[in-house]
């Protein structure tokens, strides 16, 4: 089985592909954790979505010419779910994979396949020419469990201190990706949002991850960056679904690394007409990065 990372080097938007073999030990999986002797103490087991904060968002088991990948997606109601354009488009064409094979595993829940796939229309294939609009919906026919969707229709705004989840490689920052990408463990982390890039109308959104050492970022058992496998996972303020992670820059999960995705801020006329989802006018996201910590912080608690 094999894990794809999407890697951009900007500002040329040249793709590198890493792919890693998957482990056939046993698993930890985890959005990124810091550094593995700086304080405070963190571990990919720490990242750990123990009380099912985020049960909307799954793990995708994608077969596509012969291999299996992974990837990560949000579910917005009973029938749609969200993920990257390129968890259903890995020959780059901008349009589904022929004889494309997904099943969306809920722990917890269960295991459910797609009816059918909508990708977005101006995604022309990742960095062909660009990685903007990398967005696809799955239809369900036979309905997800009526879980607690998050919130739609809000926008993303620089320095928002938002959520990351999926279930991607993880690893430490200090020395990079060191685990496979999982089927079954959710992850949290966060980070925020340092810039935007855009094309036509679509946003990209960026950030970095700080190397708690400098004294920068949002501490080292709370700052993260994504990996392989969390493509297509949400970027979250509080209940607000506000982008979608679909990118790395950089060298493998290190300090210094930039993660980034789609920003939903121009996209949800696409997914309403495609969903029939009632999707809000959208409104600036301005919810305070302590409160959103407050609450991580006390999930790991319990």
């Amino acid at each position: 089985m094999l894990c794809l990372l999407r890697v951009v080097k900007m500002p040329a938007m040249r793709v590198i592909y890493i792919v890693s073999l998957l482990l056939l030990a046993p698993h930890v999986y985890a959005i990124l954790a810091g550094g593995e002797f700086s304080l405070p103490d963190d571990s990919p087991s720490s990242r750990l979505d123990t009380v099912d904060r985020y049960s909307y968002v799954g793990a995708l088991d994608i077969l596509a010419g012969g291999y299996n990948y992974r990837g990560s997606a949000v579910a917005l109601s009973e029938n749609w779910v969200l993920t990257a354009g390129h968890n259903v488009d890995f020959n780059d064409d901008g349009l589904v994979d022929d004889g494309l094979g997904v099943d969306l595993h809920l722990p917890g829940y269960g295991v459910y396949t797609p009816s059918s796939y909508s990708i977005h229309p101006d995604f022309t294939g990742f960095s062909n020419p660009s990685i903007h609009h990398d967005l696809s919906l799955l239809y369900f026919d036979d309905p997800l469990p009526d879980l607690l969707f998050p919130t739609l229709g809000d926008s993303l705004a620089q320095d928002a201190t938002a959520t990351l989840v999926g279930y991607g490689r993880s690893g430490y920052g200090s020395y990079g990706y060191t685990t496979s990408a999982s089927l079954t463990d959710r992850r949290i982390g966060y980070n925020v949002i340092d810039d935007f890039q855009t094309s036509g109308d679509g946003i990209l959104f960026r950030y970095d991850f700080d190397d708690p050492n400098t004294g920068d970022g949002l501490g080292n058992n709370i700052e993260t960056i994504i990996g392989p496998g969390d493509s297509g996972g949400p970027l979250l303020v509080g209940d607000s679904l506000v982008g979608l992670n679909t990118f790395t820059e950089g060298y493998g999960g290190l300090f210094g690394d930039i993660g980034g995705g789609i920003s939903l801020n121009n996209e949800w006329e696409w997914i309403a007409s495609t969903t029939g989802l009632t999707v809000p006018e959208p409104s600036s996201v301005l919810l305070l990065g302590v409160g959103v910590i407050t609450v991580y912080l006390c999930g790991r608690k319990k």
